[in-house]
């Protein structure tokens, strides 16, 4: 029986997300294979390991680094910057632990929009028309703007589950996204709004290194002018989630393609989300490729699964495996 160190939490925004993903994963392990250690990390950055999630909370003095005695394999399960982003997949590179998930590089690389969208480009993938700010080059907003055309979205350049992002419908809302982006992260994307549906699609990483893609999830909004923010999709009843979509078979089968382009073009491992916008003339475009997709029980990732016949006990029992495969592969 391995013991999976199931790590969450974390000094930033997606801190309550992490949270929620962490109690899923543990409540949905295979016990006849597995015993879950919760290792919290807490708003402040110190480690902690722990008897439950909940306990998080309160917590006292942590430590700087985390304690990994007797861990087999550590399943991270944090969201955004100190987790998402590489860091914590280069200590446990150091710690010599096997992971499940993205690598350091395809971590970095996928947490960073502006980047992860000209590799993309590169190889074919298409991508949002966008431009970017820092504080310094805030003034040249408005102008860049204007080239892209309202309505448009503002976002961190590197942020998940929709924190920091605006929908900008006119030159007077500008500014006030572009401070709210900014706040989170260095950089603010300005990024022309896309007409059609939010088609996702999940990619597991086979022991093998087989690809498989689950089923195409199609987001639902409740008007034409609905953003799919944070309370959305973390509130129960907040989005209509239709799995699988009822999209043409051979749109299905583009997507998948494109999602496994996505998934290797930043070198991905294990698992990622691939999420597209398809619009009414069939015009597919790539939002963006998240390398550590939200776990909760309202997550998009674990609900694409059952509907190709793999359980969320059984995708997690496959993503540990895959860790160990390609843990050994790269010490080899």
């Amino acid at each position: 029986m391995k013991t999976i160190g199931i790590i969450f939490g974390g000094a930033n925004s997606e801190h309550e997300v992490s949270c929620a993903s962490a109690r899923h994963v543990l409540a949905n392990l295979d016990r006849d294979e597995f015993v879950g250690v919760p290792i919290g990390i807490d708003k402040r950055g110190l480690w902690h390991r722990l008897d439950s999630v909940d306990a998080l909370d309160g917590a006292g003095d942590g430590t700087r680094f985390p304690d990994l005695d007797a861990i087999d394999v550590a399943f991270p399960v944090l969201h955004g910057r100190f987790g998402e982003d590489g860091t914590v997949q280069g200590l446990l590179e150091i710690a010599g632990l096997p992971y499940v998930g993205c690598g350091v590089l395809a971590s970095a690389l996928a947490m960073d929009k502006q980047i992860a969208q000209r590799l993309l480009e590169a190889s074919g993938v298409p991508t949002i028309p966008t431009r970017v700010v820092t504080a310094a080059s805030a003034g040249e907003a408005p102008r860049l703007a204007d080239a892209l055309g309202y309505p448009l979205f503002v976002k961190p350049n590197r942020s998940g589950s929709s924190v920091g992002v605006s929908r900008v419908e006119s030159p007077a809302e500008l500014v006030a996204a572009i401070e709210l982006a900014l706040s989170h992260d260095g950089k603010a994307l300005m990024q022309k709004a896309v007409d059609g549906d939010e088609v996702d699609l999940g990619v597991l990483q086979l022991s093998n290194g087989e690809l498989v893609v689950g089923a195409p999830l199609r987001v639902i909004k409740k008007s034409p002018m609905a953003f799919f923010d944070y309370a959305a999709k973390y509130t129960p009843g907040g989005v209509e989630l239709e799995v699988p979509a009822r999209i043409p078979a051979e749109l299905t089968a583009r997507l998948a393609e494109l999602a496994r382009l996505a998934f290797t073009t930043l070198d991905c491992d294990g698992l990622a989300r691939v999420d597209f916008f398809v619009g009414d003339d069939g015009t597919i475009t790539l939002n963006e490729v998240n390398t550590l997709p939200g776990l909760t029980s309202l997550s998009h990732y674990p609900r694409m699964w059952p509907a190709v016949g793999i359980s969320y006990t059984e995708l997690l029992t496959k993503l540990i495996d895959r860790a160990v495969v390609a843990f050994a592969g790269a010490a080899s």
